[in-house]
């Protein structure tokens, strides 16, 4: 899902922790000198595709690519993509022999796939010396989720601070005199109440309970609505055993509900079609009751509301309505945030692949390259501030080409965590909404949330990739009333690849795990 956790959303997701131990202040000096002997090296063309947050370009005035080119002699450029466009883009870049230097994916899955296909670096474990500064943020896990058959096949992006939950209109609830939900039942009234009740009380007919932003692909972010049900994907049940929510009902009770919220028009006419940039202004236009965030929402409404304080206390963290006995908990914390991989072509060039080492290391959290690229400190006029609370501070002010120009924020997708604690404000020093970011965003990350089997699975890419699409076909038609027949499509799943992938599993969660089923 599409989203930054402190300044600008992004998809990804997350750790439990979120304070900074061991990483030293952020630099307000300029960080813009060439790196050590930058200068006397020869100037490398290196091409970068990701997936991003604003998904837009950036124009000749960008100064991330002139720092960028100052400090590494690096001329760069980045084509930043939606997750579900990022695939068929590289798979195109790749059949005309023209492919990417640099590959950031949020999708692990694709990363799998591409490399199975022999066409990334086959393993980074011979490198790993030459990126000491990327080696200190690994973790045990972290290594695992990127490891397959002994080989790395990319290197995993320190996770966010788990801050996402689903964030709910407190003052609506206030003026119809609604308490939280506490189950999806209850949810269901919230949700009708939020759309027919009138709860801005500006006597129209201009709200929806809820929303998503789907981008054309699937349920967008709503899928944390299966959650009120129990576990999604592949995790270990209660009674030992390796389960995947599609095969043990818990997805079929999440498409009932969607197909309620659809058919009684509780939801966003716009829900599937839309990008979350697209969404943005009905979301802070006040026209959205339910929808899953970070705190930054509260920023992020301020912003694009004049910064006057009306929209601060619009929002509160919202725990996930329990609808069976073991849901309502969150969805899993990520172990990391992304895989960034490099193409065998490019790892061919000995010189590229030694100027690509050296700007990997030098610009991970919390190194001074990390301040630069992530928040522009020293690239575009950017100071970052202790604000206490164990948080940092960026005024938005000394940034105006952030400000105008969206695509700039994507230089940071690919190194971002929220671990660095910045929030980012068009204030001058932090206010009421800094405050109450904070307390969004800790209340979020006290909340329970189940165990990440996932990504500790290394299951077929292909299968995979297959079922995800069959599953996204077929959720759309059963939550707009086409295809009711669940019974047909979970046996479809199961023999298109699920049954295998359900033994994979198995076998690899038992070694891991020690259990038996």
């Amino acid at each position: 899902m599409t989203v930054m956790i402190y300044g600008c959303p992004g998809r990804e997701e997350q750790t439990g922790t979120s304070g900074t131990s061991g990483a030293p202040n952020p630099p307000s000096a300029d960080t813009g000198h060439p790196a050590e002997g930058a200068s006397a090296l020869s100037t490398v063309k290196l091409d970068m595709m990701e997936n991003g947050w604003s998904n837009t370009p950036t124009d000749e005035a960008d100064p991330w690519r002139k720092w960028i080119k100052d400090r590494f002699n690096i001329e760069m450029t980045m084509d930043a993509v939606p997750p579900g466009e990022l695939e068929a883009k590289l798979l195109l870049r790749f059949s005309s022999s023209q492919p990417p230097d640099l590959i950031f994916s949020w999708d692990r899955n694709l990363i799998m796939k591409l490399h199975k296909q022999e066409v990334l670096l086959d393993d980074w474990t011979p490198y790993l010396s030459k990126l000491p500064h990327v080696m200190q943020t690994w973790n045990s896990q972290m290594r695992a989720h990127a490891t397959v058959e002994g080989r790395i096949i990319g290197l995993p992006k320190l996770p966010e601070a788990f801050t996402w939950a689903l964030m709910i209109r407190k003052d609506w609830l206030d003026a119809l005199q609604l308490s939280p939900p506490a189950t999806d039942t209850e949810l269901l009234e919230v949700l009708r109440k939020f759309t027919y009740g009138d709860p801005d009380q500006n006597g129209k007919d201009d709200t929806w309970g809820i929303s998503s932003a789907g981008s054309g692909s699937d349920v967008g972010e709503l899928s944390i609505l299966e959650s009120m049900y129990g576990p999604s994907g592949f995790h270990i049940g209660p009674d030992g055993t390796v389960q995947h929510s599609v095969v043990n009902g818990t997805h079929l009770k999440f498409l009932a509900f969607m197909r309620t919220i659809v058919k009684e028009k509780l939801i966003d006419p716009d829900w599937y079609t839309q990008s979350w940039e697209q969404r943005k202004p009905k979301l802070f236009g006040g026209h959205i009751g339910i929808v899953h965030y970070p705190g930054a929402i509260v920023q992020e409404g301020e912003r694009m509301n004049g910064a006057t304080g009306r929209t601060v206390n619009w929002w509160d963290a919202l725990q996930v309505p329990k609808g069976a006995e073991f849901g309502g908990r969150r969805p899993p914390a990520p172990i990391a945030g992304g895989l960034l991989a490099v193409s065998a072509q490019a790892a061919g060039d000995a010189e590229k692949m030694e100027r690509i080492l050296r700007f990997i290391d030098s610009t991970v959290y919390p190194t001074e390259g990390y301040w630069a690229l992530r928040w522009g400190v020293g690239v575009n006029g950017q100071k970052v501030t202790d604000f206490g609370r164990e948080a940092k501070f960026i005024s938005l002010k000394e940034d105006p080409y952030r400000q105008e120009v969206k695509g700039a924020n994507d230089w940071g997708t690919w190194v971002a965590t929220s671990q660095d604690r910045v929030l980012e404000s068009l204030r001058d020093s932090p206010g009421p909404a800094d405050i109450k970011q904070l307390e969004l965003d800790n209340k979020a990350m006290s909340m329970d949330s189940y165990t990440n089997y996932h990504e500790l699975l290394h299951l077929d890419p292909q299968i995979s990739s297959d079922l995800k699409k069959l599953t996204q076909e077929f959720d759309l038609k059963y939550i707009l009333g086409e295809d009711s027949d669940y019974e047909r499509f979970k046996q479809e799943w199961l023999q298109a690849g699920g049954r295998q992938l359900l033994e994979e599993a198995s076998s690899q969660l038992r070694v891991r795990f020690h259990f038996d089923n």
